[in-house]
């Protein structure tokens, strides 16, 4: 009985130690997030407009506007969609942060927003939670900053009529 139940035992514990195991898979990057938005504005207010809904859009310290050019109609950010996490415990596991790169350009009428994704994506679970960043997870983000932006360009300014 007792050389049935070695195998069955170490079994359980080799079971159990691979159950506890996190295997990353790494993923692709996806196609950029491209959306034009037609909204009849001048270039100067459109670009104002732009530079306003980054700035209350990026609304951490990781987030930042890296380069303006207002002639060129141009704007330019470093946007966190996902924070990583510092662990300090040995049960859990420290996660990078995900940022893309946002570039928006205006014209007269018009303006385009472009949402690169971020490298090095890959998908993790630890305990059934996601701890990387997906493609799937870089398109909804994307998808609703594109959505605000779209609402946040077409919407009637008030500065205006100040």
């Amino acid at each position: 009985m007792n050389d049935l139940l070695k195998p069955f035992i170490l079994f359980l514990i080799c079971f159990g130690v691979t159950s506890c195991t996190v295997q990353r898979k790494a993923l692709g990057t996806p196609a950029p997030k491209v959306k034009t938005v037609e909204n009849g504005v001048a270039k100067n207010p459109n670009f104002i407009k732009a530079n306003e809904w980054m700035v209350e859009t990026f609304n951490n310290a990781q987030s930042v506007i890296q380069f303006t050019d207002k002639e060129a109609g141009i704007v330019k950010g470093k946007y966190t969609m996902r924070e990583g996490t510092v662990s300090t415990s040995a049960y859990a596991q420290s996660a990078p942060s995900f940022s893309a790169i946002i570039t928006i350009r205006v014209k007269e009428g018009a303006s385009r927003i472009e949402i690169d994704a971020p490298s090095g994506m890959y998908s993790m679970k630890s305990m059934g939670i996601e701890i990387g960043f997906t493609p799937e997870m870089f398109n909804t983000a994307a998808d609703e900053l594109i959505l605000d932006f779209e609402t946040s360009m077409i919407k009637v300014s008030n500065n205006n009529d100040w």
